[in-house]
């Protein structure tokens, strides 16, 4: 049995025809339209009936960042893509392709993908924290995906770590102020950085050309910039702290973490171990892994087709 696993992104749409173990079997990927719900649509209509041309799909599973209701499947908002308000994509897909077609929030996908064939298999208790634009989380609790009272739970990059009375912190996409994912983010290194800048005119980020980047700043830690190493290991003493939290909070097994920013590897994970381990009640640490995913960066489709198997 086939199904079509779509992870739909601010900028691309990626698609993949996942076989019923998990494995990737072929994909492809166009680019987001996200101010046209019309054409948005045709985009993921046309990305389905290029694979049914050649293949007999069995479901259609779609994650899709924003706040999905389990109660009524209507996406209610998605910050990244506009068109998609108040909207049963889901059923929207099926009308057009003829397929059974389920929807979910693309990081409660990537999380279900890592405990069905990733690297939570066989756990019961698992985190998935992706590390990107922003920060995405999904959970698996007593072995089921948790998702809230009405879907929108585990938005863990929206709990604020940096408040005052004033609504002091950084201003995050969400509206609010001092959001975890403005600190643990590519978003949240490039913000991390240009504080830094301000304090050490000698560092050579001030000598690369706009836009600062995530990516960037990595290169020049690489090359040995004393201050672009300081906002990795920043950025990894938040997402060690951040970890514990949910050590302290769920008792979990594992916290897997991928995304982009994972690039990093070492001169991150380094930082994240230490803090992580000192800032989590021992016996709770010693139950948990925090270990790089497996499935990056298919973890989203491979999800979504997951979900379509099961549900």
């Amino acid at each position: 049995m086939h199904y079509l696993g779509l992870d739909i992104g601010g900028t691309f749409v990626k698609a993949g025809l996942v076989d019923e173990t998990g494995r990737v079997l072929e994909s492809s990927k166009a680019p987001t339209v996200t101010d046209d719900l019309h054409a948005f649509l045709s985009t993921l209509t046309d990305l389905i009936r290029e694979f049914q041309k050649t293949n007999e799909i069995d479901a259609v599973g779609i994650g899709v960042p924003g706040l999905r209701s389990s109660k009524t499947h209507i996406i209610e908002t998605s910050p990244n893509i506009r068109c998609l308000k108040h909207v049963n994509l889901e059923q929207l897909v099926a009308d057009q392709v003829h397929i059974r077609t389920v929807s979910e929030n693309d990081a409660n996908a990537a999380a279900y993908a890592e405990f069905v064939c990733g690297a939570g298999v066989g756990l019961q208790h698992m985190a998935h924290l992706t590390l990107g634009t922003g920060l995405g989380s999904g959970f698996v609790l007593n072995g089921s995906l948790f998702t809230g009272a009405s879907g929108y739970g585990g938005e863990f990059g929206h709990t604020v770590i940096q408040a005052g009375i004033d609504g002091g912190g950084r201003l995050c996409g969400c509206g609010n102020h001092g959001c975890l994912e403005t600190y643990v983010s590519a978003t949240g290194i490039v913000m991390t950085a240009e504080e830094k800048m301000k304090a050490f005119p000698e560092t050579i980020l001030h000598n690369i050309e706009p836009p600062l980047t995530s990516e960037k700043i990595y290169a020049a830690a690489e090359h040995g910039d004393k201050t672009a190493q300081e906002v990795f290991k920043v950025t990894g003493r938040y997402l060690g702290i951040a970890c514990a939290n949910l050590m302290n909070l769920f008792n979990l097994e594992m916290i897997v973490i991928g995304g982009g920013v994972m690039a990093a590897g070492d001169l991150l994970m380094y930082s994240v171990m230490a803090a992580a381990k000192s800032n989590t009640l021992a016996p709770s640490f010693a139950d948990c892994r925090i270990v790089q995913s497996k499935l990056w960066p298919d973890a989203g489709l491979i999800g979504a087709a997951m979900l379509a198997r099961d549900r």
